[in-house]
């Protein structure tokens, strides 16, 4: 778990930030979202902190401003919990099925090491 949740989790978060290369480049790429449209997400992770049953561990903080400090608990929950919804009215149709069968990979590989 540790291993991706703690390495590939925020790299993804990175690449969709567009902090991933140290160029410029990445500023075309129709999966780096906008500093606004995180601003959005963050305030919304935030805002629903006391929504949150205390079965999903440690509640959600902003992510775009408390990233860094994300520990694998957080990054496994952004990424089986809240990513899709926060980030399907936000990532283009062709790498939003992607990014959900790699949800549904990795689902299916935590609970096998699980067992």
């Amino acid at each position: 778990m540790h291993l991706f949740f703690e390495n590939i989790a925020p790299h993804m978060f990175k690449l969709w930030t567009g902090r991933f290369f140290k160029d410029d480049q990445n500023i075309s790429i129709p999966f780096v979202l906008s500093k606004s449209s995180w601003e959005e997400i963050g305030i919304l992770m935030q805002n629903n902190r006391k929504n949150m049953p205390l079965d999903f561990g440690r509640p959600p903080r902003n992510i775009f401003k408390h990233n860094a400090g994300y520990k694998a608990e957080e990054w496994a929950n952004w990424i089986t919990l809240f990513s899709v919804p926060l980030l399907k009215s936000k990532l283009p149709d062709r790498y939003k099925i992607i990014f959900i069968i790699n949800i549904l990979i990795i689902l299916n590989l935590n609970s096998k090491i699980i067992k």
